[in-house]
């Protein structure tokens, strides 16, 4: 039997949230269609529920998507009943032909699945009324009281925006890569060990998903939200280069022959760096200020190691093939932290 302390710590706030805040979208909406008494009122409550999205972004593109495919397919509605006034064959193919244009224009924009809703709406129930270009505009004014009902709570009761979830996500994404960079270094340093294929697999997914609610924010919050969306544009792209480079180093690691790896001459400077790069990584993530002097002379002093070893004629050791590959991980390495320190413009 579940405690009533477990059964809580199962709630998700969010969604909690989301569940009253949809349920009260669908009454501001129902209790306008009643006070002007609209027939069809109840397509506006359900455009009402169906536009409502946990975050802001994702609820003004589906208001936006809903309202405009509404009258998309009012208008197109309207045109097929005019076209095609008679019951019987005639609706069904005037039902037939608009529907399959929306179906069709949905490979140029998604909204004409909307509009294709609002198409069947019009034509079907529409086809024995008297006045039906009439019933077409009530139909979009029914649902634009939905979507203006979604709106409206969305903005104003506990709006939970999409650049404010993605600086919580960061967190975690931040610290998740630096711990994939540390496997990768140590594999690197234990005489270039291979390391598991899908060791990347989750970040690189986590990454594309902050840049997908990034553009969400910057595209539909802008006017809505005091977020700094370009501190949070500058650490998703601070994301995706690490997931990048840290490809690399997988794959350099992945194509070492199996015992043929070499110990590391310069393995203090490359463990001083990945500890620095760790640091940087965790603190943008959490916010805080990081330590981006430390980890410009981490480079330098790597740099300079490097250009020792080269001067003096160590890397004649390595054949061709193998001299490629250990360069291409160091060459990895110190452009994740170069990725890095490009936040120097802006606050961590």
């Amino acid at each position: 039997m579940i405690s009533r302390k477990t059964l809580f710590t199962r709630i998700s706030p969010d969604h909690l949230r989301h569940g009253l805040k949809t349920g009260l979208a669908a009454v501001l909406a129902y209790a306008v269609v009643f006070v002007f008494d609209l027939e069809y009122g109840f397509w506006g409550v359900l455009s009402a529920v169906i536009v409502m999205q946990i975050n802001v972004a994702d609820s003004v593109q589906m208001c936006w998507y809903r309202l405009t495919g509404t009258v998309m397919g009012a208008l197109i509605g309207i045109a097929a009943i005019l076209a095609f006034p008679e019951p019987g064959w005639q609706t069904a193919l005037g039902l037939f032909l608009s529907v399959g244009f929306c179906a069709y224009m949905t490979r140029y924009n998604p909204r004409y699945l909307m509009a294709a809703i609002t198409v069947v709406i019009i034509v079907v129930a529409g086809s024995e009324e008297e006045q039906r270009v009439l019933f077409g505009l009530y139909r979009i004014l029914e649902i634009g009281i939905g979507v203006s009902s979604a709106f409206l709570v969305t903005v104003l009761v506990w709006p939970r925006r999409a650049g404010t979830t993605l600086r919580e996500q960061l967190r975690s994404h931040f610290a998740e890569a630096a711990h994939c960079h540390d496997t990768l270094v140590e594999a690197f340093l234990s005489r270039q060990t291979t390391v598991n294929r899908d060791l990347l697999d989750n970040i690189s997914a986590k990454s594309l998903q902050s840049r997908e609610l990034l553009n969400k924010a910057i595209r539909h919050e802008r006017l809505l939200s005091s977020e700094d969306t370009a501190t949070l544009s500058q650490k998703v792209t601070a994301l995706e280069n690490c997931v990048e480079q840290m490809r690399s180093m997988q794959n350099v690691l992945n194509n070492f022959e199996e015992g043929e790896g070499y110990d590391i001459i310069m393995a203090q400077e490359v463990r001083s760096l990945a500890r620095v790069i760790r640091e940087v990584m965790v603190s943008i993530g959490e916010g805080r200020e990081a330590v981006l002097n430390d980890l410009a002379d981490a480079v330098r002093r790597f740099d300079l190691r490097l250009e020792e070893l080269r001067s003096a004629g160590v890397t004649k050791r390595f054949n061709l093939h193998k001299l490629l590959q250990v360069f291409s991980f160091l060459h990895a390495l110190e452009h994740t932290a170069k990725g890095l320190l490009k936040m120097r413009k802006s606050p961590a």
